[in-house]
C-alpha cells in the first residue's frame, strides 16, 4: 500500500478523499447514535459502551474498504501499467504486442484498440519499407537503362568529332544515335504513363466500343516488325460491344503482342482468340517463341524485370510494358496471366469483365 501511494500521486489524493469520507460519515453515525440513546434515556455507561463499540465497527470498516480501493485500484493501475508498457515497445519498434483481447470492458477495449493501432502502425511500416526498396530498385533501373543508350550517343559523338569518316560511314553512326535517342524517348514516355497511372492521374473512361476495332488497331501498330520477320498473325476475333477504354487497352493489347513479335522466330506463328464467357470476355495471343522459364513467369509483370535468357537481355526493351499491360487491365477490373514452356512459346491471357455487352456474331 505504501509502495502504491508513493508511486502515485493521483492514489493518495484518493485515498485520502475516501478516508475523508468515510470519517466524516463515521463521525456523523456515532453522534446520530449517541443522540438516539440519549433520547431514549439509556444509562450512561451503556451509552458510553455502545459508542465504544459502534466506533471500533466504524475504524474496522474505514480499514477494510480502504484496503478494498486499493486493491481496486491496483488492479486497475497493472492494467495501465501494462499499457503504457506496450506503447512503449511500440515507440521502440516491437509492433507485435500480445494483449488480453478475452474480455470485457473499457480497459479491455482500450487495450484491443492499442493492439489494432500497434498491427496497422507495423503494417505501415513495414509498406514505407518496401517502398523504399521499390524506390532503390526502380532508381538503380532507371540508372541501368538510361546509361546504356547514353554512353552509346557519347562515344558515336566523340567518334564523329574525333575522327573524319567517309559519308556513308557517318549516317551509320547518325542512324544509330537516333535508334539510342529515340529509345531514350520511349523510355522517357513509357515511364511517364507507368508514373501517371501509379499516383491516379490517368483516368480510364470506359466506354461501349467494339473490341474487334481495339485489337485489329493494336495488331496494325505491330504490322511493320511482324512483315520484317515474316510472323504469320491468326485470328479468331468477333465484334462484342463491351464497356472498356478503347485508348488504354489498344495499349495494353498492343503491349503483349509486341512482346510476342519480338520473342518468336521469324516466319513463326501467333494466335489470337477471343471467347466471350458469361461474365467477361478472354483473350488469349499465343506464339511459338522461345517460351519463359518457369522459375521467372512469377517475375514477368514486375516493373523493368527483364528475364535472365540472354536473347531477352539483349534484345531492346525495358520492362515496362507488361507491367504496364497490367495495370490498365487491373483498373478496368481484368487481369492478364501467362502459360509458358522455355522453348515451347507463350500464352497471355488478359480478361475483362462484361456488362450488358451486345455481340455480333461474324468473326475474323
Amino acid at each position: 500500500m505504501e509502495m502504491i501511494l508513493k508511486k502515485e500521486p493521483f492514489m493518495r489524493k484518493m485515498v485520502s478523499m475516501l478516508m475523508i469520507g468515510l470519517i466524516s460519515i463515521a463521525i456523523i453515525m456515532v453522534f446520530a447514535n449517541y443522540y438516539l440513546l440519549k433520547q431514549i434515556n439509556v444509562n450512561e455507561s451503556v451509552i458510553s459502551e455502545c459508542i465504544f463499540i459502534h466506533i471500533g465497527m466504524m475504524l474496522l470498516m474505514i480499514i477494510f474498504q480502504e484496503l478494498l480501493f486499493i486493491y481496486s485500484c491496483n488492479s486497475f493501475l497493472e492494467k495501465l501499467e501494462k499499457i503504457s508498457f506496450s506503447i512503449d515497445r511500440m515507440m521502440d519498434g516491437d509492433y507485435a504486442t500480445i494483449l488480453n483481447l478475452d474480455q470485457e470492458g473499457i480497459l479491455s477495449r482500450l487495450e484491443s484498440q492499442f493492439y489494432q493501432m500497434g498491427r496497422r502502425l507495423q503494417l505501415n511500416f513495414e509498406n514505407l519499407y518496401h517502398e523504399k526498396e521499390n524506390i532503390k530498385t526502380l532508381v538503380t533501373d532507371l540508372s541501368h537503362q538510361i546509361k546504356t543508350p547514353l554512353a552509346c550517343i557519347k562515344m558515336f559523338h566523340e567518334i564523329l568529332i574525333e575522327e573524319p569518316l567517309e559519308t556513308c560511314a557517318t549516317k551509320e553512326f547518325l542512324n544509330q544515335s537516333k535508334a539510342e535517342v529515340e529509345k531514350l524517348e520511349w523510355l522517357s514516355n513509357a515511364l511517364m504513363k507507368v508514373s501517371r497511372m501509379e499516383v491516379g492521374m490517368i483516368h480510364l473512361k470506359k466506354e461501349k466500343r467494339d473490341i474487334k476495332k481495339t485489337i485489329i488497331e493494336a495488331v496494325n501498330g505491330v504490322y511493320m516488325k511482324v512483315l520484317e520477320k515474316n510472323i504469320e498473325i491468326e485470328m479468331d476475333i468477333k465484334s462484342i460491344m463491351m464497356d472498356h477504354d478503347e485508348k488504354w487497352t489498344k495499349e495494353a493489347i498492343f503491349n503483349v503482342l509486341e512482346n510476342a513479335v519480338k520473342y518468336t522466330h521469324k516466319n513463326g506463328t501467333i494466335h489470337i482468340k477471343m471467347e466471350k464467357l458469361e461474365t467477361y470476355m478472354m483473350m488469349d495471343v499465343r506464339d511459338n517463341g522461345i517460351g519463359i522459364p518457369v522459375d521467372e513467369i512469377q517475375h514477368i509483370f514486375k516493373r523493368f524485370y527483364r528475364g535472365k535468357v540472354k536473347k531477352v537481355q539483349r534484345s531492346e526493351g525495358s520492362g515496362i510494358g507488361l507491367y504496364l499491360t497490367q495495370k490498365i487491365l487491373e483498373e478496368q477490373g481484368g487481369s492478364i496471366v501467362a502459360f509458358s514452356r522455355a522453348g515451347e512459346g507463350t500464352t497471355f491471357r488478359m480478361v475483362l469483365p462484361l456488362q450488358n455487352c451486345k455481340e455480333d456474331e461474324r468473326g475474323l
